[in-house]
């Protein structure tokens, strides 16, 4: 089957040894002649985790070491979503692979299960329990899944878990040397279809041509609301704009095409640095100062220094998911919390380096409350000299949005 023991390395390194799916997909897949189907089944596999989770609860009386665990989540995978695939292909193929993995004593284990779980219709009966029946069907997990209905009750949490993916890129122009004009009519010309967004940007579908547009710094891709957290710091001519946690770089890129500003750049990692630089290279912007900084700790060279701070912190990227799929893999609750402290931490030195006035941006691109409001809440309840002047939460609405927040404080 074509590509199925390929798919099969790259799970097992994503399974296994914590590897990033889209770091070992771009490594090893990209070029390949099956590179479509790979992708779609690494991809496939990491969405419907949960799903796939609960039916090898179901069809096995004990839970099988991961290797064998990851090869039945192919297989079931393929069973349920690639009609391409014969089921006695699908089977064969997973006994012989059983075998080259080196667990030839399972593979009668192997057979048997998928067998019986062709038998039964490729179905298990649900949870009767709603929380848990919603995480089988959304393919989220359950403690996820709980902690959503108690920030949103449970229709809105199934309403935003039950959306369709939504395949399309979001673009902008780059300002510098393409106005929105422009690239509509070349869009137009090349007869792409698209639409255009509430940021100003457009959804379009991926293709060599947008990708060549990208190479040649006429357009860039970034997400709708990544573009929103910028706008919402509204820079204006001659002012100092501090982007404390900018790599790979896009916020600070498209703030110094909005106005004639002075930005810094900072970022913890000299590689993630480098990634800044290339940005900035590709979009011709100018005045970008790069500079490695740790937002954790207090910087007295930036104390009363800029007019507008954009923090947008690291985070669980849990309103994301649905584009990375194995950040539910890396997700719990405990580094929720974890993350919410170095968010404050962030948060608490960015408000020092802020002219009286000025104006802090604070997102992420996640939807727990413990990240967003409760960092943010904290803040200006431990800070009076601060307020928030409007927050937005965003949820995924299978249209092009992401799940997002965004917090505008003002300095006082």
């Amino acid at each position: 089957m074509n590509g199925f023991a390929f798919a099969y390395d790259i799970l097992a390194k994503i399974y296994k040894e914590d590897a990033f799916s889209s770091i070992e997909l771009n490594k090893r897949v990209v070029g390949a002649s099956n590179q479509a189907v790979v992708t779609r089944l690494v991809y496939g596999v990491l969405q419907k985790d949960t799903e796939l989770e609960y039916y090898i609860s179901k069809f096995t009386q004990k839970r099988p070491n991961k290797s064998v665990a990851v090869l039945l989540k192919e297989a079931m995978y393929c069973l349920l979503y690639m009609d391409s695939f014969p089921d006695y292909a699908v089977v064969d193929e997973s006994v012989e692979l059983c075998r080259k993995i080196g667990k030839r004593q399972l593979k009668g284990f192997v057979n048997g299960v998928l067998k019986n779980f062709i038998v039964a219709g490729k179905k298990a009966e649900l949870p009767k329990d709603k929380d848990e029946r919603l995480s089988v069907t959304a393919s989220v997990p359950l403690w996820l899944v709980r902690a959503y209905i108690r920030q949103y009750g449970f229709d809105k949490t199934q309403e935003f878990l039950s959306v369709e993916e939504f395949t399309k890129e979001h673009i902008r122009n780059n300002s510098r040397v393409w106005t929105t004009a422009q690239l509509k009519s070349a869009l137009d010309e090349k007869n792409i279809s698209y639409a255009q967004s509430s940021a100003g940007g457009f959804f379009v579908d991926n293709s060599t041509y947008i990708k060549e547009l990208s190479a040649q710094g006429k357009i860039t891709y970034q997400s709708m609301t990544s573009m929103l957290a910028v706008q919402a710091l509204e820079v204006k001519d001659g002012e100092k704009l501090l982007d404390l946690c900018a790599a790979p770089g896009g916020k600070s890129i498209y703030a110094s095409e909005l106005a004639d500003i002075e930005i810094t750049s900072c970022d913890i990692y000299e590689h993630r640095l480098e990634l800044i630089k290339a940005y900035v290279e590709r979009m011709k912007a100018k005045s970008v100062n790069v500079m490695l900084n740790d937002a954790t700790q207090y910087n007295d060279a930036f104390y009363c220094s800029f007019d507008k701070v954009l923090c947008d912190v690291p985070c669980s990227g849990l309103g994301v998911a649905g584009k990375k799929p194995d950040i539910y893999l890396r997700s719990s609750m405990q580094k929720v919390l974890e993350l919410s402290e170095v968010q404050y931490k962030i948060l608490s030195n960015a408000s020092k380096y802020v002219k009286p006035q000025g104006r802090l941006v604070y997102s992420t691109c996640t939807t727990l409350r413990e990240e967003n409001y409760n960092v943010v809440g904290k803040f200006v309840k431990d800070n009076q000299s601060w307020r928030v002047l409007r927050h937005e939460n965003f949820l995924p609405d299978g249209k092009g949005c992401d799940g997002f927040f965004i917090a505008v404080l003002e300095r006082k």
